[in-house]
């Protein structure tokens, strides 16, 4: 299994619409090809947690990187891991600003979980960097 984390900006900021367009397609997508992870937008900015088989998450970071909406990507860490931190999402999704998403399908309340009263503890690399940008929200 394989795991990439980036960090991006949007070219032109994105109303809920297109988030939710953006949503929908790239959780059909990830589907049909064993992608999961977790996309958070704020503020013009992205963060993406993609897992799945090595080739399959580095030709879509590819492509995300070719993308005309996003600019200043910036690959904070791939690597081969030991199993999938988001198993069940084909794309768990976060708008930090907008609460009527909270019902969109494949919203995560994971920047809501309190680590510090979590019985595991021992998050890995990508929950160590997500909780890093979480409390940065604050």
């Amino acid at each position: 299994m394989f795991q990439l984390v980036y960090v991006s900006s949007a070219t032109v900021p994105l109303d809920d619409a297109s988030l939710r367009a953006l949503l929908a397609t790239s959780r059909q997508k990830n589907a049909v090809v064993g992608v999961s992870g977790l996309l958070l937008y704020r503020d013009g900015n992205f963060m993406q947690v993609i897992e799945g088989e090595r080739q399959t998450v580095e030709a879509l970071h590819q492509r995300i990187g070719q993308d005309a909406r996003h600019r200043g990507l910036i690959t904070m860490f791939a690597k081969e891991v030991a199993q999938r931190d988001f198993p069940d999402w084909s794309m768990g999704f976060r708008n930090l600003k907008d609460p009527e998403l909270l019902k969109a399908p494949g919203f995560s309340e994971f920047l809501n979980f309190d680590f510090s009263t979590s019985s595991s503890p021992d998050l890995t690399k990508a929950g160590r960097l997500l909780e890093v940008f979480r409390a940065g929200l604050r």
